[in-house]
């Protein structure tokens, strides 16, 4: 079992994994998986689309998987009761101020360069990518969509609103559990859990459950780690290969698996229950709780989540997340417009994939260095005064 300190890096390296994932999939959703039709490829390039290579295009396992983690991390935030509105406070401002300039960044791109999203969602036949930067923003627009985490403004980064409303809810579950460590506390709030998860206020709100299910995820570690240790089963090569497994199957499953074995499997012999067995975001889920256990029990994937250069990069998943969809809209689709009709489309999609790639690595970094290093220490000045 990984110890509590170098969590924190394979962690912040599956976090990146993540952001990756969700990238790859909205690049290949604006220039291919969402066109409809969609724009001929070569048989090797189409490749990239099928299983099991197509388990990286699902952004819901990603996204679902760095919600999970966002509110695992936010866990082992002790709060006292008297301390519990400034820590709040500094919670909402972690948002706020990031927020704010990737919001002043995609406003600066909207009347410098532009995001060609109309005219190349025409010719792409991509009615999805038409929705977005879809009219010329304004200042009180950009101070509206700060203040209240709204994506309307800058693509899909609509999701923070729930996970700050997710971590702020396991921020005051630990201020209330040091005043009543009780069992019936804590089998109160998951009941309230599970009944608010199916009753949910709109659509969206059920990121902040998977937010919860981090909370969730580090109750349930701490009491798998206690029983390991004192039934020393800790590092016993089958439970390895078991937690291996909680990696593996997920991916499988939501590669394709899941339509292309299980459903038809039970389909011909259960029929009763092979509905259950479609594919949905409750098994989606499933599969990110599944390989986010996994991997914190599996010190053999944690040693390469903790590769040099990946643990060198992987503090960035937060910036990567923040430019993807922005740099997708302008960068890549001007460098579309400029190369469409003009060359095979199997070597515009191999030329934007490359380039879209490289600039992310290099404008995420450069983000982290100037703004992400600004927005810290903003942030860490507030919070201080806050704690006075």
């Amino acid at each position: 079992m990984g110890t509590s300190s170098k969590r924190l890096y394979y962690l912040d390296s599956l976090k990146y994994i993540f952001c990756l994932m969700i990238f790859w999939a909205h690049l290949a959703g604006v220039f291919w998986t969402l066109c409809d039709p969609r724009p001929a490829l070569r048989q090797e390039l189409e490749r990239l689309f099928m299983y099991p290579l197509s388990v990286l295009l699902d952004s819901s396992l990603a996204l679902y998987g760095f919600c999970i983690l966002s509110g695992y991390l936010a866990s082992f935030k002790r709060t006292r009761a008297q301390h519990l509105l400034p820590q709040l406070l500094a919670r909402y401002l972690r948002f706020v101020v990031p927020f704010f300039f990737i919001n002043l960044v995609a406003f600066i791109l909207y009347y410098t360069v532009g995001y060609p999203t109309a005219e190349a969602s025409a010719l792409l036949h991509n009615a999805w990518l038409a929705t977005y930067y879809t009219h010329a923003p304004t200042i009180p627009e950009l101070l509206r969509a700060t203040v209240t985490l709204d994506g309307d403004l800058n693509g899909p980064l609509w999701m923070m609103k729930y996970i700050l409303l997710g971590t702020c809810i396991i921020y005051l579950y630990n201020a209330v559990e040091q005043k009543l460590p009780l069992r019936l506390f804590q089998f109160s709030c998951l009941a309230v859990f599970v009944y608010s998860f199916f009753h949910l206020p709109e659509p969206n709100f059920f990121h902040v459950h998977l937010v919860l299910m981090g909370l969730i995820l580090r109750k349930l570690d701490d009491a798998l780690k206690a029983w390991l240790t004192q039934h020393e089963k800790d590092g016993h090569p089958l439970l390895r290969f078991f937690f291996l497994l909680l990696v593996l199957l997920p991916i499988a499953l939501d590669a394709g698996g899941l339509q292309r074995v299980l459903y038809p499997f039970f389909r011909a012999h259960c029929p009763a229950i092979a509905p259950v067995f479609i594919w949905s975001a409750y098994w989606v889920m499933l599969f990110s709780f599944s390989l986010i256990v996994g991997v914190m029990n599996c010190p053999p994937l944690q040693r390469a989540l903790e590769w040099a250069p990946l643990k060198r990069v992987a503090p960035m998943n937060f910036a990567v997340y923040l430019v993807h969809f922005p740099l997708i809209a302008s960068l890549s689709l001007h460098l579309y417009l400029r190369l469409v009709n003009r060359i095979s489309y199997s070597k515009v999609f191999v030329i934007l994939t490359v380039v879209s790639f490289a600039a992310l690595f290099l404008t995420s970094w450069l983000y982290e260095q100037s703004i992400g290093k600004l927005q810290d220490k903003i942030v860490k000045k507030i919070t201080a005064r806050l704690a006075m």
